[in-house]
């Protein structure tokens, strides 16, 4: 199965809208019972999730769930009825300390025993979201709790920090640098960057995809189904792009099977750490 890079939120108690993510275009639909959720809709929205994912699939989203905080006494029921509905992820908000971790982490194994579900299949996706967590990023036990790459949440953060407008591209810039550098040094998979907050800016939406890649992100977060075609177009590199990464390596190729190291490709120097940017391009492009 491919890996998911672009995720669709919607939230869980308007099935108008969770439907409408589960049929999209995007990878993942993620049915939420946070943030998108009045305080007084929590449990009816949780409620509605066994229906919801039990209707017939019209896409090929997967179907995620965020379910509320571990610090929350919602989060453990979010938990049980997201899997027993046959949620497959689970997206954990405000991930940023290691007992929280390791104490979801281990609720889930459990959980997914009780209904004889295999965990291994089921991604845990958190969301850094806060000072704390963007700070802990490398130190934190994902690995030893089946976590295999983390989202970055930008608007929470930015609130968390107490960032003016003037100041939040700037701020945002910064956490996604953190971000990506945290999970290279834990071990992570690229992490899915935030989103981008204007739904009829599909310039915009292509271009912070494509923004989001070249600092080192795997994909991004959405809020509407608008989004997900500009966004699956940002993933594609562009045609110059393209034909240079093809160039680069066809050349290496050729020098090593002829054993050479590095080489001249345009006036400049590709070695192994070229190439493979290179490789990556053109697997990015499927191509």
């Amino acid at each position: 199965m491919t890996t998911p890079r672009i995720f669709l939120f919607a939230p869980a108690n308007v099935a108008r809208r969770a439907e409408g993510a589960m049929a999209s275009a995007a990878d993942a639909a993620i049915l939420d019972l946070e943030d998108a959720v009045p305080p007084n809709e929590k449990i009816a929205a949780r409620d509605a999730l066994a229906p919801l994912l039990a209707t017939p699939r019209s896409g090929t989203a997967l179907r995620y769930v965020r379910v509320n905080a571990a610090t929350t006494p919602l989060c453990l029921a979010d938990l049980q009825a997201a899997l027993a509905a046959g949620a497959e992820g689970i997206v954990l908000p405000k991930a940023d300390n290691a007992e929280d971790l390791a104490a979801f982490a281990w609720s889930f194994r459990q959980i997914c025993g009780t209904l004889g579900r295999d965990p291994a299949g089921i991604e845990i996706l958190p969301i850094v979201e806060t000072a704390r967590g963007l700070v802990n990023i490398a130190q934190l036990p994902w690995r030893a709790c089946g976590i295999t790459r983390v989202a970055l949440g930008t608007v929470d953060l930015l609130a968390d920090l107490g960032t003016g407008a003037s100041d939040a591209d700037a701020a945002i810039l910064h956490a996604q640098r953190l971000c990506v550098a945290g999970s290279r040094a834990a071990g992570l998979a690229a992490p899915i960057d935030g989103v981008h907050l204007d739904v009829k800016d599909a310039t915009g939406a292509e271009a912070a995809m494509r923004a989001s890649l070249a600092i080192g992100f795997g994909g991004k977060l959405a809020i509407h189904p608008a989004q997900v075609p500009p966004l699956r177009a940002g993933l594609i590199p562009p045609a110059a792009e393209l034909e240079w990464a093809r160039e680069v390596d066809a050349a290496y190729a050729a020098a090593q099977a002829s054993g050479s190291g590095a080489i001249i490709v345009r006036g400049k120097l590709v070695d192994e750490p070229v190439a493979k940017r290179a490789r990556d391009l053109i697997a990015m492009a499927g191509a």
